[in-house]
C-alpha cells in the first residue's frame, strides 16, 4: 500500500508541474501526453489497490485510499475531456475533484 500511495504522489506532482507550465503559458498540446502519462499512472495504481487485500485492521484506511486513488483518477479522465472539446470547464471540475482527493488523502493520513 505504502508503494501505492508513493506513485499517487508523484503522479499529483507530476499532474500539478504540468498544470504549472499552462500557467506559464504552455500550450496544453503540447503537454498532452504528459496529462496522459499521469492517467496511465493512476489507473494502473487504482487498479492495483482494488486487487491488494489489505491485512487483518487495515480495510478501512485500504477503502479510504482506493477512494482517494478512484477520485484522482476521475480529476485527471475529466481535464483530459478538454482535450475533446476544448471546453475550459472541464479545469474546474477536474479541480473540484482535485481538492476532494487531497481530503480524502489526509483523512487517510489521519487514520494512520
Amino acid at each position: 500500500m505504502e508503494r501505492n500511495v508513493q506513485r499517487i504522489g508523484y503522479a499529483v506532482n507530476r499532474f500539478r508541474g504540468n498544470l504549472l507550465l499552462i500557467r506559464g503559458g504552455t500550450d496544453p498540446e503540447e503537454i498532452r501526453d504528459e496529462f496522459a502519462e499521469v492517467e496511465r499512472i493512476l489507473r494502473e495504481v487504482y487498479v492495483d489497490i482494488m486487487n491488494e487485500t489489505p491485512d487483518f485492521g487495515l480495510e478501512g484506511i485500504h477503502r479510504k485510499i482506493l477512494k482517494t486513488a478512484r477520485t484522482y483518477l476521475e480529476a485527471v479522465e475529466e481535464f483530459m475531456k478538454f482535450y475533446d472539446d476544448h471546453d475550459d470547464d472541464h479545469f474546474v471540475y477536474s479541480g473540484l475533484k482535485i481538492n476532494e482527493a487531497n481530503e480524502l488523502l489526509n483523512q487517510a493520513a489521519a487514520m494512520f
